[in-house]
């Protein structure tokens, strides 16, 4: 994956700056001397990347060549009149923009337009059928004026974006070979042959807009997380303001089925949040004071009051809205392949109709009348059958709509190209703490030693963990409860082994046993079960040690065994140590998996991996599983939108923090890649039937019509159906 070279020095630096060269976890607990503690050691970075993509493009996007990076670029550039993006067919480009949310009111202009140009079209009909019996001539003249105006109401937005392609480069395109095409079988006094084409054009185009409505369905309720407008509490009143007017601090009203503008705090109330449109769990979440909410959920209780923590462009919505954006820029092969194709295809194609037209009627008694009344029209009926729409619009949709399934199953997928990916995928590495655990530690025994009492212990646990923020620090605490630790000074951390301190004129000590016995303390207790363990010492003695273990997630073992089912080779990789690694691997149904790996050694692990040949998924989440994942084929993020590193570094993010969608993630992966496959078997079969057809018999300008609007409407229902 081409783009996470850019971002290697940045992992690789923060590799190095989590110290593990001495070959043990910076945190300072001993994890049976493994390093799987899930830590984020807060190393910030400086990816030195824009992140906004809103980059200018000179001559406007779409002119010449076109801009062919796949950024969303606010579409702020001409769109053609038939409600859709020009550009963006010609390109293969889908918006996802704010401006552009398609609803029912869009398509009430080509729905009118379609309307009226078949009723002239009709009434066109009636007077040339009467012209037959008239000889005044009048019906026949207005049937050609009904006919004309039938095609201007409906062809003329088409005509124009043609003619504009012209003055800026862009000749060869969908609308220069139905502007010729039908103009042409008017000119040849097919008027309603003509009038058709632009007719069953307009409504493929309708047809695809709607498609691609349907298939943003669940990025554009993703796009709906910002909150415009909140209620904001100033002393004992309330005022209505901008959201992104809110600074930390400020105290917002949110009430029943208001979204929550901010990451926050709820300060008063007790309700239930919908946070399905970020996790895709459709389950609400109960919520009372002091709990922690996030910026674009729903409140589907009672009225509650949110102390604002984060301005919005922080929360993890803001995040998400911009990892789907970025799905824009990654675009798959299959799509890069038919852009390419297209771009030579159609010149060529007005080659060939020029070739068939001009060349076969020099064999003819009469050029001009072999010209007029045989190969031109054949030249213009392989103009039709030639427009490459079908392939064009519906590769790039069936990839947005799969992107658009994963993310209600809780899967990112950064672009169409990493979705591709997932079928070659047959080896998945997957981290542990955080992964298929839940990565919250419970203290489950505190062992003193001989001659110690367990409040002793714990006392000192206390005063150790007391100024540290490691989650297994943090869980010691909980357990020991609140305790008097003023009095503590020097207080300090030895890197990869655990902290110290002097109170009241003692020494202490917690963290591993290498911290121990660099400090000349002999343990001869020395834990030997599964679980993470922080071992205490005061004034260079022993005072015993706190086991702490982790929970497996409730649905690790039906994805492991999902995957599995799927032909998948799962392999857990660890910084715990082996027993604690052997009792997570039976409990979630791994049979391989390797313990005590330092976040250079699952590196290590992947590409040997890579290097036997294997295409290697690994998933993991905190800093520490960055290089790993950086290193992957397809690297995945668990839950990781707070971990800047991690979420650039990975090719794919799981929003709620749960593997559950994964399994899901590759069956639309596969369906993508069969329906896109078929979209272009089908396409260019019926096409090249058609054009042998148009050239070997008489030309039928209407089954040309039918059979490219067809197509294009077959495989934009191949695209988006579910």
């Amino acid at each position: 994956m081409d783009d996470k070279k850019n971002i290697d020095k940045r992992v690789e630096g923060a590799h190095e700056e989590c110290d593990h060269g001495a070959g043990v976890c910076s945190c300072g607990h001993d994890h049976e001397h493994g390093h799987d503690c899930g830590h984020d050691h807060k190393h910030g970075h400086d990816c030195g990347h824009d992140h906004k993509h809103g980059h200018e493009h000179g001559r406007g996007h779409g002119e010449a060549e076109g801009c062919s990076c796949g950024h969303c670029h606010g579409h702020d550039h001409d769109r053609s009149d038939d409600g859709g993006c020009e550009c963006c067919a010609q390109k293969g480009h889908v918006d996802i923009s704010e401006s552009r949310k398609l609803n029912i009111s869009q398509f009430i202009k080509p729905i009118m337009q379609i309307a009226v140009s078949a009723v002239l079209l009709m009434m066109a009909a009636m007077c040339g059928f009467g012209a037959k019996d008239d000889p005044s001539g009048g019906l026949g003249i207005a049937s050609i004026v009904l006919h004309c105006v039938s095609y201007v109401v409906v062809g003329y937005g088409y005509v124009f974006q043609a003619v504009k392609g012209v003055f800026r480069g862009d000749v060869f395109n969908e609308n220069m070979l139905m502007t010729v095409a039908s103009i042409g079988a008017m000119a040849l006094g097919e008027y309603a042959e003509g009038v058709a084409v632009m007719l069953l054009y307009c409504i493929g185009e309708t047809l695809q807009d709607a498609a691609i409505a349907r298939s943003k369905g669940n990025i554009v309720r993703l796009l709906d997380l910002k909150v415009d407008r909140c209620l904001r509490v100033v002393g004992e009143n309330t005022e209505e303001v901008d959201s992104e007017s809110l600074a930390v601090g400020d105290v917002v009203i949110v009430r029943r089925g208001e979204k929550i503008p901010s990451d926050g705090v709820v300060e008063d109330g007790e309700s239930a949040v919908d946070c399905s449109s970020m996790t895709g769990e459709s389950v609400p979440v109960a919520v009372s004071e002091g709990s922690e909410v996030s910026g674009g959920t729903v409140n589907t209780g009672d009225t509650i009051r949110v102390r604002i923590t984060k301005k919005f462009e922080d929360t993890q919505a803001s995040k998400i809205l911009k990892l789907v954006e970025e799905a824009q820029d990654n675009k798959p092969k299959a799509q890069k392949l038919i852009t390419k194709f297209a771009s030579v295809y159609t010149p060529a194609v007005f080659a060939l109709a020029l070739i068939v037209a001009f060349i076969p009627p020099l064999f003819y008694d009469s050029y001009a009348t072999a010209l007029t009344e045989i190969w031109l029209k054949k030249a213009l009926v392989f103009l039709v059958i030639s427009c490459p729409c079908a392939l064009v619009i519906s590769i790039p949709l069936a990839f947005f709509a799969g992107i658009g399934k994963c993310s209600a199953k809780g899967v990112l997928v950064k672009g169409g190209n990493y979705l591709e990916a997932m079928r070659g995928i047959d080896v998945i590495c997957m981290d542990k703490t955080g992964t298929l655990t839940k990565g919250v530690f419970e203290v489950t025994s505190a062992v003193p030693a001989a001659g110690v009492g367990e409040e002793r212990l714990l006392e000192v646990a206390a005063v150790c963990e007391s100024m540290s923020t490691h989650p297994i620090a943090l869980s010691v605490l909980r357990y020991v409860g609140s305790r008097d630790v003023a009095g503590i000074e020097d207080y300090r951390e030895y890197s990869g082994r655990g902290v110290g301190c002097t109170y009241n004129g003692r020494k202490l000590l917690g963290g591993n046993l290498r911290l121990m016995y660099d400090n000349g303390v002999v343990v001869t207790d020395v834990h030997e079960g599964f679980g993470s363990v922080v071992y205490f010492a005061e004034d260079g003695k022993a005072l015993g040690y706190v086991t702490l273990s982790d929970t497996v997630k409730e649905d690790a073992k039906e994805v492991v065994s999902a995957l599995k089912a799927q032909g998948k080779r799962v392999i857990m990789l660890t910084g715990d140590g082996e027993k604690t690694a052997e009792h997570v691997a039976n409990e979630v149904g791994i049979e391989e998996y390797h313990a005590s790996l330092l976040p250079e050694d699952k590196y290590a692990y992947v590409e040997k991996c890579k290097a036997e040949g294997a295409n290697v998924m690994f998933v993991g989440d905190g800093l520490n599983d960055a290089p790993a994942i950086k290193a992957a084929n397809l690297g995945v993020c668990v839950g990781g939108l707070g971990n800047d590193a991690s979420v650039e570094a990975s090719d794919m993010v799981l929003s709620g923090g749960s593997v559950s969608g994964l399994p899901a993630a590759f069956v639309v992966a596969k369906t993508t890649k069969n329906r896109v496959t078929g979209n272009i078997v089908i396409s260019l079969a019926v096409k090249l039937a058609i054009m042998v057809l148009s050239i070997v018999f008489d030309p039928m300008m209407w089954l040309a019509v039918v059979a490219d609007v067809g197509v294009c409407i077959v495989a934009i229902i191949n695209s988006v159906r579910r």
